[in-house]
């Protein structure tokens, strides 16, 4: 075989591109959902060398009884685990930067795949497998990942992979263990004609619970970076805090991105004819609704990677918000009616201008109005306005009679990624709205509070400087 395996896939599958980090993460979410679900599968596996990738492998075989077989593709069969059962690569077919992991058994079947982007001639393949599995930083290469349950694709890559057991017989004959794989290949790979549905939903579990503790993990770094920049007093340590940030939020962006791929591979799956139409729907609408949760997510994400570098250059000039506010109310009317609640403003139209850019106050003002709509009941109300506070502020007040937040939840609302508990009937959020708020009135010298009591409503109140 002269061509890359993968080659047969690179049309008919979706890829997406992430870190050996998150490629590693995407591995260990499969195995733990078949572990969840004690199902014994034959892997068919190549992977970058090294025990920490074995060791995901090594995890599901002890987590299964009657222990699972594991067929490894290696360069080199030399200090291999006894329980891994080594297939060499032949010299026809090397496979360099390509991983993939295939699973079969009675009842499932998947093949998980990854082609490393081409590293700098400087670094041979050998080294560059290792980096795979090291630390991760700018330099590494990115890997292009698909995952797909579909057995016509799967029988194309099985049919490749078995020509790979004739040439590395061709090549080492001395190898019983692909003798014996040989013939019982039919046997071995004889694919089901459909993947058990169980093992979707395992699969989105493994992957929810991977995003939460994203999600724990980001809130940590990002109070430990703003901690860093209120310490920091001098103009270094004050850049150096900034790098981080984007670094924190440049690395949240694209790890929270990679559970869309198994996701969205899974849904022309679940379009067969064979399941039937209730369950197919309850799977297309649970993968839907969280892929577009996961597209917010990042928007978010990026939208305040943006905000930190355009801080430098953003131009206060003086706005008028009896210019503004209305505007956006008026926008949000159309939904405010659709469920039923009033929404209103009062703004005078002889306040003093006040200092931030316009673009800013109108980011302010929709997140804190689609906010508080959202969160209020049919027959329910919205208020909005502006008023002198003092000699160096205005105030815009937002307060609705929505189902409230307990006073336990309220010092953490502007959190990155802090979601609170959910009213029933309330679509989940992405937890980072309140936090762009915060953010924007930092950089314009703004200041925000709420008060709010569950069942009788929350009141957000935003000072914004008067310009000079």
């Amino acid at each position: 075989m002269d061509h890359r395996i993968e080659q047969i896939s690179t049309i008919f599958l979706p890829s997406i591109q992430v870190s050996p980090r998150s490629f590693k993460r995407q591995i260990e979410t499969v195995l733990e959902a078949l572990a969840q679900l004690n199902m014994s599968v034959t892997l068919f596996a190549k992977l970058p060398r090294g025990k920490s990738w074995w060791l995901d492998l090594q995890h599901y075989r002890q987590a299964i009884n009657p222990a699972p077989e594991i067929f490894l593709w290696v360069r080199d069969a030399t200090d291999i685990p006894a329980w891994q059962q080594p297939i060499l690569i032949p010299d026809a077919a090397p496979m360099q930067g390509e991983y993939f992991v295939l699973g079969i058994s009675d009842t499932v079947a998947f093949w998980l795949h990854g082609d490393r982007e081409a590293t700098p001639t400087n670094i041979n393949d050998e080294a560059s497998e290792s980096t795979v599995a090291g630390v991760e930083d700018e330099t590494l290469p990115i890997v292009n990942y698909r995952l797909t349950f579909q057995t016509g694709l799967i029988q194309d890559f099985v049919t490749d992979l078995k020509q790979s057991l004739h040439s590395s017989v061709q090549q080492q004959p001395e190898q019983p263990i692909v003798t014996a794989l040989l013939a019982q290949w039919g046997d071995r790979t004889r694919l089901p004609q459909q993947c058990h549905p169980a093992l979707f939903d395992a699969v989105a579990q493994q992957a929810g619970s991977h995003q939460e503790r994203l999600q724990r993990q980001a809130r940590s770094y990002r109070r430990q970076a703003m901690t860093a920049s209120s310490l920091s007093t001098q103009n270094e340590s004050l850049m150096n805090t900034l790098r981080l940030k984007d670094d924190f939020l440049n690395t949240v962006g694209q790890e929270l991105r990679t559970p869309l791929s198994s996701i969205k591979t899974a849904l022309p799956l679940l379009s067969s004819p064979n399941l039937k139409p209730p369950q197919r729907q309850r799977y297309l609408d649970m993968i839907s609704r969280e892929c577009d949760r996961q597209v917010n997510l990042i928007n978010g994400v990026l939208e305040l990677l943006q905000i930190e570098r355009t801080v430098m250059t953003a131009q206060p000039e003086p706005v008028n918000l009896f210019d503004v506010l209305p505007g956006v109310v008026s926008t949000y009317q159309p939904l405010a009616q659709e469920k039923g609640i009033r929404l209103a403003y009062t703004v005078p139209n002889n306040l003093p201008p006040i200092c931030c850019p316009e673009n800013w106050v109108r980011q302010i003002v929709i997140q804190l109005l689609s906010n508080s709509i959202r969160f209020t009941e049919p027959g329910g109300e919205v208020w909005v306005t502006a008023q002198p506070d003092e000699e160096e502020f205005l105030t815009i007040s937002i307060k609705d009679t929505g189902v409230g937040i307990p006073q336990n939840e309220l010092p953490h609302v502007f959190e990155h990624f802090y979601q609170g508990r959910q009213a029933s009937g309330i679509e989940e959020g992405v937890g980072l709205g309140l936090a762009i708020v915060r953010q924007l009135l930092v950089y314009c010298d703004g200041q925000i509070s709420v008060e709010s009591q569950p069942d009788v409503g929350t009141h957000f109140i935003v000072k914004l400087p008067l310009h000079s």
